[in-house]
């Protein structure tokens, strides 16, 4: 075999090594990418609601500590709503409910903040922390 062959075949063998190095960080790309489209990560919590005991009824007491907190009286309905909608709640006006839900198998977590209002004012403010695991 000549010093050409020889030559020749190493570089080959390097080529090789280069395309199929390549090819499989492509595709680490293409999983990464593809796993990211079809299962987007999950919003985080809002501030108000991150960080609870995992127990559900220490968290549901822990939750409404900081909801009194966080929405001292006076308020307006008009603020409120504002504040929950900034914080990544969804708000319903007509139900006078705000609810952030997140949902990853296996379970669904959901928390509500319910107001009753008089003259556009909140005049009660209540929340509740739960979920449902299978």
């Amino acid at each position: 075999m000549s010093a050409v062959n020889v030559y020749t075949a190493a570089a080959e063998l390097r080529m090789l090594k280069k395309l199929l190095s390549w090819g499989f960080v492509l595709l680490a790309l293409f999983a990464v990418g593809g796993y990211f489209l079809l299962f987007a990560p999950l919003p985080r919590p809002p501030e108000i609601a991150r960080g609870l005991p995992n127990n559900f009824a220490e968290a549901d007491e822990e939750f409404a500590r900081r909801v009194s907190a966080a929405f001292p009286a006076p308020l307006t309905v008009e603020a409120l709503i504002a504040r929950l909608s900034e914080q990544g709640f969804t708000v319903n006006e007509e139900a006078e409910i705000a609810i952030f839900e997140k949902s990853k198998f296996p379970c669904t977590l959901q928390w509500r903040i319910h107001w009753a209002a008089e003259d556009g004012s909140v005049s009660n403010l209540t929340s509740k922390y739960g979920g449902a695991c299978l």
